[in-house]
């Protein structure tokens, strides 16, 4: 089983090999509690997450398993990176956000996030329709890991037999939009039972998202990562981990005020 963050984390100091001292150096370092619920369709996110800045800006919603923090800038960001934490997939990915890369798609959502909540839900659907559209005669089987209530509102609208699993406690066994919320642990059957899954990308500081691409590939089903954790992982992920679609959202989310960019990567 690959070992994703070892290999995006080798990746990435490959190809900065010749890069200055400079921009491995950690420029700043957040950490943002936030609670947030855009619309009535959605239910309200209890996060963490750690903003960690080089030249770039990373980013890691977490388990609170990091205490570290403000002593942090300063330092060497390939230091940072020696064990997988919350503060380490951040940082990162604000290496990653230095890199070239070539999205399939972008798009600029500009507004509240109450407006741009509707219009990043509409891409990532888009983007799951392309991934189904060979099901045949059938209804497609879509299981969202990580719960966003409007992820799964607008698949039952459109007659997908949705299924979901989450691991906060306070959601699971809840019934969202007449689908019922199962246990984070059972995420693996159901991604082996679906056509496609259409999983958040906090799924790398979870431990889960080895599992579940093993379990796609032997599976045969499809897989469509949707993430503000290690946005700018997406290229990489489609590349060399078997993604099929990544929805990357970088800093600044939809969830703040102004504009967003939102980039979509293909496995080729």
């Amino acid at each position: 089983m690959t070992d994703i963050f070892g290999l995006l984390k080798e990746r990435a100091l490959e190809r900065m090999a010749k890069a200055p001292p400079d921009d491995f150096l950690v420029r700043g370092i957040w950490r943002v509690e936030l609670a947030f619920k855009p619309n009535p369709a959605e239910r309200t996110f209890k996060y963490t997450f750690w903003l960690a800045m080089t030249r770039g800006q990373g980013c890691c919603y977490c388990t609170g398993d990091d205490q570290r923090g403000r002593e942090l800038v300063g330092h060497d960001v390939r230091e940072l990176v020696a064990e997988k934490t919350c503060i380490s997939i951040a940082a990162l990915d604000s290496l990653y956000a230095t890199l070239e890369r070539r999205p399939s798609a972008t798009y600029q959502l500009v507004g509240t996030p109450i407006q741009k909540t509707d219009a990043r839900t509409e891409i990532i659907l888009h983007e799951a329709e392309r991934l189904v559209a060979g099901i045949g005669e059938r209804r497609a089987r879509v299981v969202n890991v990580g719960l966003v209530g409007n992820i799964v509102r607008d698949l039952v609208a459109r007659g997908y037999d949705v299924r979901a699993s989450d691991m906060e406690r306070d959601t699971v066994g809840t019934t969202v939009h007449g689908v019922l919320v199962e246990d984070g642990t059972r995420t693996y059957d159901l991604v082996h039972e679906s056509d496609l899954a259409i999983v958040t990308g906090m799924t790398i500081a979870t431990d889960s998202l080895e599992l579940i691409v093993e379990e796609a590939r032997k599976s045969g089903t499809k897989l469509l990562v949707f993430a503000e954790t290690g946005a700018n992982f997406g290229e990489e992920y489609c590349r060399s981990i078997g993604v099929d679609t990544v929805v990357s959202e970088p800093f600044p989310f939809y969830i703040f005020q102004g504009t967003s960019t939102i980039e979509v990567f293909r496995k080729g």
